[in-house]
Order: structure tokens, then sequence, then C-alpha cells
């Protein structure tokens, strides 16, 4: 979407093993959003050149100031150095940070900042995030919550069957982003619900305190292929503003929008303090 800040940048990166959640999500059940509904949201697409053809894969993130994106470290898992950086719009990406604590092998802390090369000009369309106040750092089940992304419309043949347990990300074809940017409205589960529901699918999977999950029962709506790191965003009912609550992370086996498959959420509340302290850094 030309209105929305575009991060497009190459990375290069090693092929991962097999043994992770099903994590590249996209929108399912969602509806279209009219320009500048989501100021802050930011389109990555991540390239591996040392392929060929090359790799390419994409996620999303959220604008925290004009000098920092927020999103999923799994996003950039396996990644040696960053080589051959160019932008097609918006601005450079010229440091990565993971959390310090992020555990591959369940994504456990599933946090990341990316900080632009330049400052971002902004105006109705580019605008940033509030980050979650710290009288509500962790939303109540059943708190409505919206995520948007682009979206994979078609997933290619390798998609088409279900991961398996604790799968890597699939990578998508070129070209099958939604053009327009769509978004969903989901409830946050208790963390009870979220643990039984995966319990009942198997033991590999570990809900962690870090983690929530959002989503509905019957299923029908949620995140799926092309969207990690969106963020989870909910309005204040007293300022009007929108905080980032959570980031899109994982998911399970089923087919997206399962019911009571819900999606997993890094929770963005306890990572405050390592997210202001980059905030509030001088420029290195």
């Amino acid at each position: 979407h030309s209105s929305m800040l575009l991060l497009l940048f190459s990375l290069s990166k090693t092929l991962l093993n097999s043994s992770r959640p099903s994590v590249v999500k996209r929108i399912v059940g969602g509806q279209s959003a009219a320009s500048g509904l989501f100021p802050w949201q930011a389109l990555l697409s991540v390239e591996d050149l040392s392929r060929v053809p090359q790799d390419r894969w994409f996620g999303s993130g959220a604008l925290l100031s004009d000098l920092w994106v927020l999103t999923a470290a799994h996003v950039f898992l396996g990644l040696h150095r960053i080589r051959d950086k160019h932008l097609s719009t918006g601005r450079l990406v010229n440091r990565i940070l993971l959390h310090p604590h992020f555990e591959p092998s369940n994504y456990n802390n599933d946090i990341a900042l990316l900080r632009l090369g330049g400052r971002v000009e902004f105006s109705s369309n580019v605008r940033p995030v509030c980050l979650p106040p710290d009288h509500h750092l962790f939303p109540p089940p059943n708190t409505l919550g919206v995520v948007a992304g682009w979206g994979i419309l078609t997933p290619n043949a390798s998609t088409s069957t279900s991961p398996p347990l604790l799968s890597d990300r699939w990578t998508p074809d070129p070209g099958v982003l939604a053009d327009v940017l769509q978004y969903v409205k989901l409830p946050v589960m208790s963390q009870d619900e979220c643990r039984a529901s995966y319990a009942s699918r198997s033991v590999g999977y570990n809900i962690t305190d870090s983690m929530f999950c959002a989503g509905f029962p019957e299923g029908g709506r949620d995140t799926c292929l092309g969207d990690s790191g969106g963020a989870f965003v909910i309005e204040d009912e007293v300022t009007g503003r929108w905080g980032v609550f959570g980031l899109v992370s994982w998911g399970g086996p089923e087919e997206c929008g399962a019911q009571r498959m819900y999606g997993v959420y890094t929770r963005v509340g306890p990572f405050l303090d390592w997210i202001q302290n980059h905030l509030r850094a001088p420029p290195q």
C-alpha cells in the first residue's frame, strides 16, 4: 500500500531446521483497510541473496517513532549479516536488535527493534503507534484488539497441507500479497484457555508468560501466512489512542482460523524497559 511506510531490504540467512512453530502469518476473515487507518504499519520484504533464485519472505512491523520499528525477532532467524541493503520506498534499516533472551526453539521473547537510517516524516498516513500504558500492560480476556497485514492471498503448493508440529515459516511466492491492507478484530483469550488449546494438540507447544492468544473459539478469523511481527493494537477508551500490546508470532499446525486454534502473540508489556531504553539512547 503506497501510503504505508515500506521497508525493503536484503538480508543473508542460513537454512533453518524444522523444529519451530508455524509462524508465517496472514489475515483470515478480515476486511480491507481505508488509507491511513493503520499509519504505523510497516511492510518488511526480506530477501536471501545467497540463493538462486533469491529467497524472499515478508513480515510486518509497527512504527514506534521517527527512527524505530517494532517487530518479531523470528523474522530475522539465522541471519549472518546484513548486506546489499537497499530501499524501494521508506527508510533504510541500519540496525536489527533481537531481544537478548529470544529463544529460537519455542519463540519465547519473540521481539525485535529495527533502527532506521533516516528519520521518517510523519503525515496522516505515516504515524507511530503508542506503547501500552504502565497501568494497562496486560489486557484482560475478551478485550478486542485489531491486527492488520497485507497477507498472503494464494499460498503456493508447498503450503497446501498443514505444516508439521513446530514447523518453520514458509516463503511465499512474490506477488501474492494483498494490494490493500487487511485487518481483523480478535478477542484476547484467557491464558488458561490458550494453554489448554495447545496442550490438546501436543505436549510440544509451550505457551510462556511472554505470550498470549487471540481469536474466536469457533474459528473463522485469524492471522495466518505472511504477517509475522505485525502489531496487535487496542484502542484506549478514554484517549482514543491506539497502543501495541502484542506482535504476531506463531500458530499451530491446523489450517488458519481453525476451531480453538488461536494465534499466538508476543506480549509487549514485559519488554517496555528494553524498548524504551533503546528509543531513548543517543544515536550510535
